[in-house]
């Protein structure tokens, strides 16, 4: 957990419920809106308002399973906390989960709702890693930025300027990859959004199962390097930043 007042219970551990999605990676430090409307996780959002309000978020390893009863899904995902839930008159929820960290499936459950239930252990969150190579990091975000327009620049503005670093990371995991397709599409590379084949769902789940802070820090490094270069090529680098 980002924070040890965070940490579930043993027994929210032993049976979690989970919401499988086929196009989002939940980072720790993520907020996710979310519109419930069917009913088996109308009922799951029930028992965890009833209970100790945890929920995990795998991605589907295929999205085109997220209607068949029990898809696979990834083993590492994030657990979150409902922090907001507002009933609409049609039965619909709208909920707003927030990211407390990283678990791993250990088990699922036998049955005993419509909805999925596994045993899962907490992944540790240390806050200590190289400094020099987050700074490397850094550099290229703020050099890849300028290509960027204003709103999107403010948005990595206001990412680098959070202060725990582990979760200002886990953010440029989640915003760049998205601000990348934009500028593909914008540029028509025609580069696919939303689906598990894209990419940046893999590079996101790769990113969310590093083993240490550095491993993902190295990861998005090199990710950006190849932004960098992309951008460059496209002409879309001044010569101040592309060097």
């Amino acid at each position: 957990m980002l924070d040890h007042d965070d940490a579930p219970t043993p027994d929210v551990l032993a049976a979690l419920p989970i919401f499988p999605l086929p196009n989002v990676v939940f980072f720790p430090g993520m907020i996710l809106p979310l519109n419930v409307f069917e009913e088996r996780y109308i009922e799951l959002v029930d028992h965890v308002l009833d209970g100790g309000q945890h929920i995990g978020v795998p991605l589907l390893v295929r999205p085109e399973d997220a209607s068949r009863n029990r898809p696979p899904f990834e083993r590492v995902f994030g657990l979150g906390r409902l922090v907001a839930h507002h009933r609409l008159s049609d039965g619909r929820r709208l909920i707003q989960l927030k990211g407390l960290g990283r678990v791993r499936e250990i088990q699922e459950l036998v049955p005993s709702h419509r909805f999925r239930e596994v045993r899962v252990e907490v992944l540790p969150e240390p806050p200590t890693f190289d400094g020099d190579q987050f700074d490397q990091m850094l550099a290229q975000v703020e050099r890849m930025a300028m290509a960027f327009h204003d709103e999107e620049r403010d948005l990595i503005d206001s990412v680098l300027r959070i202060d725990d670093r582990r979760v200002s990371i886990y953010a440029l995991t989640a915003l760049l990859p998205n601000i990348e397709v934009l500028q593909a599409v914008e540029a028509s590379r025609g580069e696919a959004i939303g689906c598990r084949s894209c990419p940046m769902l893999d590079f996101q789940q790769s990113c969310l199962e590093a083993g240490s802070l550095g491993e993902r820090v190295a990861l998005l490094t090199r990710r950006t390097a190849l932004w960098l270069r992309t951008l460059d090529g496209d002409g879309l680098l001044s010569a101040d930043t592309a060097h």
